[in-house]
């Protein structure tokens, strides 16, 4: 099992391990040790996670790969999209633009006919937009 960091701000960090992926306070961590047993399990991504971002004022935590998932850290809410067994979008890249307000992410999209498109989410109201 390897750890695989996957975004990292000034009070947290998240990573995984092979498919499951973790949100660790640094502000709590009084270990040297990367992955220990009271970091927080926030998603489960089949495939393993391609990536990850933790929002500029550190409310949520974004991860693509088999869909998207979006973790509210206060509340500890877990929402799922884009990842129904029969209908599985395959993202990567997360990303929050500049000129975007804080609750947009953007990420990279494989759609059906193998054609790459980048897909700007709303965090509140999970609507999207295909951009290109």
């Amino acid at each position: 099992m390897s750890i695989r960091y996957l975004s990292e701000s000034e009070n947290y960090k998240v990573y995984s391990l092979d498919e499951s992926v973790y949100l660790k306070d640094k502000s709590n961590s009084k270990k040297v040790t990367d992955y220990e047993e009271r970091d927080e399990l926030i998603t489960w991504v089949y495939g393993n996670p391609d990536s990850a971002l933790l929002s500029w004022d550190e409310k949520f935590v974004v991860v693509g790969g088999c869909g998207i998932t979006i973790y509210l850290i206060e509340s500890k809410e877990c929402i799922d999209l884009f990842n129904e067994p029969n209908d599985i979008t395959w993202t990567e890249g997360v990303y929050q633009a500049a000129g975007d307000d804080i609750h947009f992410v953007r990420f990279n999209v494989l759609t059906n006919t193998d054609k790459l498109q980048v897909v700007k989410l709303n965090i509140k109201t999970q609507e999207f937009e295909v951009l290109s």
